[in-house]
């Protein structure tokens, strides 16, 4: 064989080599990203500008907070190694050394009081300051030690802590980017924000700095897949690793695919359709509770959710602590009843309301099927479809008709009933533009009382108050689902769906 034959030959082979290799790399690299299939998009990642459980995912992976929500809905320390109550109105917490913000600055106290104040602040104007009003004094003791003081007792106060608009936020960053922080956050959590594409994807970065150890992620993307139908096509065909909100309709299916792992855990969240009591006819109670009578909630369960949740219990799930276990489901089907109420307000010949939802498929069927269901007591629902973002906002302020949402709170009734129910929070958390002095009382005093017992016989008659003044349609307590392919370790579904990463891995 000559030279130049063989010298060909061995470069040919070592390109061969050389493309294997890459090929190789490419296809590990690849299976480094984790990309998540989400039903709609963010609508920030500003920590106390969120009201929405898409954004909270995202930022779960990006910020830490002083205490968190177990699994098993435990508080335990995130950013906090330890804490002490000495009397009814100081709470001390000692915070953990050595942990790194993603500019490179240490976290410390400051860092705690800067985002407590700016919560509370009201030109930050936050859907969340409910969760800190209590708190008036913020003292720095040392770097790693920080005292907050309360007008009152507060027994609420770890859980509020422990929710996703106390992530802790860098100081220097949020005055730096000021009003375009929420495109630029810096949390000290296990994962950096790269980049949202707005509409379609966010894409994270593992922070090799985070002081539990990096990530064996390399990458996080957020898809936002609104379409039931295109996000089973995706998890079945490998676009996407792990897919929130399962269309129940395919649970059998795909529970059945060899390479796909289905996930369920009772959900933290009740689904309703609520009433804005400025709006006429939603002023009226007995218009309400004949609405509620009207609607068959078992049958939108089995026709939506193939029998995966519960009619509603009212304004809290069974799996919400300070939850009535003696409730029955709210509003039993009883369109007769239904219609003799209609007759009694003043509507004997029916009328003509609107209900707003957003695009996603499931709120879309319940809706559609809440219509169906009036009709048959003459009453017309025009429906209306709004973007996610533009929805909350607009109901928010006080939309001009019913609306379908759901709830997830704390984990405490405080929080399940405190923000959608009190006078404090009009044009905010509370949409329904309704609240009373009698429902007022009975939320300030279920949040001063640290007796348990009296908490619970407290929100115990809050929520009996709530469902006889019919403030929602109550439909369903819902089941959270989620699929992942079987090569994905350590994912677990939270209570709350709202699902920490950093303890995922896939299997090569």
């Amino acid at each position: 064989m000559s030279r130049k034959k063989l010298v060909s030959m061995m470069l040919i082979s070592l390109f061969i080599i050389f493309a294997l290799t890459l090929t190789g790399q490419a296809q590990e690299g690849e299976k480094e990203t984790l990309t998540v299939a989400q039903v709609a998009d963010i609508t920030t990642l500003d920590p106390q500008k969120a009201n929405d459980i898409y954004s909270a995912n995202v930022m779960t992976q990006i910020y830490n907070k002083l205490v968190k929500m177990d699994k098993e809905m435990n508080i335990v320390g995130d950013l906090a190694k330890s804490w002490e109550n000495p009397d009814d109105n100081t709470w001390i917490f000692n915070l953990k050394e050595g942990i790194k913000f993603h500019n490179g600055q240490d976290f410390t106290a400051e860092d705690v009081k800067f985002t407590i104040e700016r919560l509370k602040d009201p030109s930050t104007a936050s859907p969340g300051k409910w969760l800190v009003e209590k708190i008036t004094e913020v003292e720095v003791v040392d770097d790693y030690t920080i005292k907050l003081i309360t007008n009152e007792p507060f027994a609420p106060l770890l859980s509020n802590l422990a929710r996703y608009e106390m992530f802790i936020l860098n100081k220097e960053a949020v005055e730096k980017y000021g009003e375009n922080y929420a495109d630029n956050p810096v949390g000290t959590g296990p994962f950096m924000f790269e980049e949202h594409i707005y509409g379609d994807k966010v894409i994270l970065s593992k922070f090799e700095d985070y002081y539990k150890g990096p990530s064996d992620i390399e990458e996080i993307v957020y898809r936002a897949i609104p379409e039931d139908a295109t996000r089973v096509i995706e998890i079945e065909s490998g676009g996407i690793d792990i897919m929130y909100n399962m269309p129940v309709q395919e649970l059998d299916r795909l529970g059945d695919a060899k390479n796909l792992n289905v996930i369920e855990t009772l959900g933290q969240s009740t689904l309703y359709m609520g009433f804005n009591f400025k709006v006429e006819p939603f002023d009226n109670k007995k218009v309400r509770q004949a609405l509620n009578y009207a609607v068959d909630k078992k049958g939108i369960i089995d026709a939506v959710f193939y029998g995966k949740a519960n009619p509603s219990y009212g304004p809290l799930s069974p799996s919400i602590w300070g939850f009535d276990k003696t409730l029955e489901p709210a509003y039993p089907y009883n369109p007769e009843k239904a219609k003799k109420l209609l007759e009694e307000a003043g509507y004997p010949d029916g009328l003509e309301i609107t209900a707003f939802t957003d695009p996603r498929t499931t709120r879309k069927n319940v809706t559609e099927l809440v219509q169906a269901y009036l009709s048959q007591i003459g009453v017309k629902v025009d429906i209306q479809t709004m973007e996610w973002s533009r929805f909350l906002s607009e109901t928010a302020s006080g939309i001009n008709g019913m609306f379908i949402l759901g709830w997830t709170g704390t984990g405490d009734a405080d929080g399940g009933l405190y923000p959608r129910f009190h006078s404090s929070n009009m044009n905010s958390s509370n949409r329904h533009n309704w609240a009373t002095d009698e429902l007022d009382t009975l939320l300030e005093k279920g949040r001063t009382t640290v007796n348990t017992k009296e908490r619970k016989e407290i929100y115990k008659e809050a929520q009996r108050y709530i469902i006889e003044e019919a403030s929602d349609i109550f439909i369903a307590v819902t089941e959270n689902i989620a699929v992942a392919t079987n090569n994905i370790k350590g994912f677990e579904l939270y209570p709350s769906n709202i699902n920490p990463l950093y303890n995922v891995k896939i299997e090569k």
